[in-house]
This record gives structure tokens, C-alpha cells and sequence, in this order.
């Protein structure tokens, strides 16, 4: 298994993607549409995948959320390849690129019932803070930050 370098255009993260947002809407439904307007890929959107040969089984990216901060977004493991630590490796080579071009903090926001991703980013060091932005009132999702 590699780790590859990606942009929100490449067809196997998207593919992906279409993935992990079909798992969402069977837990919690048409509620997922509310969501959908944050979830849009802008420039720049940086990705990684893990490949499995030719196949790409995770992703994981980030976008600017200011000038300090980047907002993590779309980590997922295919089924069948979790529990192996490739979300932690994921994070953490996105981590190393976020380092490198300066930025301070790092978001992520996850549901607040989703006890594996909460377990594997406080592993990494990210801790409660604050909603924000359109999650301010959101009662379903929690999140999380870590400083660099």
C-alpha cells in the first residue's frame, strides 16, 4: 500500500466520496442534504489517497478555513481495509503538508456518535472546541481541533 498525493478533481477520490456520503445517508437520511453546500470541493483542496495497487481503498483532504487554520474534510477507509491504521496515516501525512506551508490549527468535524472517529482523532491529539460557523447550532456533530 502508497500514499498518493491528489486534488479534489481526481476521479478516484471522488469515487470515494460518492462512497463515504452513501454511508452517511443510510445512519441519518435526507438530513445529510443540509450539509451538502459545505462539503463542495474549492481550490485549493489537497488529497491524499491510499492506494492498494491500482485501487484507491482511502482518502482524507483539507481546505483553508483562514489564514492560520485548515479544516480537515472526507476521511474514509473502505470497509474492508479499517482497522488498520490507514486513517491515522492519512491524517498524519496531511498533518506533515499542513506544517510545512505554515498553518497553526486544524479542525475536523465529525458526528457527535461517530465514537471510532472521535477515538482515532483524539489518538492524534485533536480535542473538543467550540462549534462554528454553520455547526454552531448543529446538535449532531462535534468538533475538534489540534494546534501545531
Amino acid at each position: 500500500m502508497k500514499l498518493i498525493h491528489a486534488d479534489e478533481k481526481d476521479e478516484r477520490f471522488l469515487s470515494l466520496v460518492e462512497e463515504l456520503d452513501y454511508g452517511y445517508y443510510q445512519r441519518i437520511g435526507d438530513e445529510l442534504e443540509k450539509y451538502n453546500q459545505y462539503n463542495e470541493f474549492k481550490d485549493p483542496h489537497i488529497v491524499i489517497l491510499m492506494m492498494d495497487g491500482d485501487e484507491a481503498i482511502a482518502c482524507a483532504s483539507y481546505r483553508k478555513f483562514d489564514e492560520k487554520s485548515v479544516e480537515f474534510k472526507r476521511v474514509y477507509v473502505k470497509k474492508e481495509y479499517r482497522k488498520r491504521g490507514i486513517a491515522y496515516r492519512l491524517i498524519r501525512e496531511l498533518e506533515k503538508d499542513v506544517i510545512e506551508k505554515g498553518y497553526k490549527y486544524s479542525y475536523i468535524v465529525t458526528g457527535n456518535n461517530n465514537h471510532a472517529a472521535i477515538g482515532l482523532y483524539e489518538k492524534l491529539d485533536y480535542f473538543k472546541t467550540d462549534k462554528f460557523g454553520q455547526f454552531k447550532d448543529d446538535e449532531t456533530v462535534l468538533c475538534m481541533k489540534k494546534r501545531f
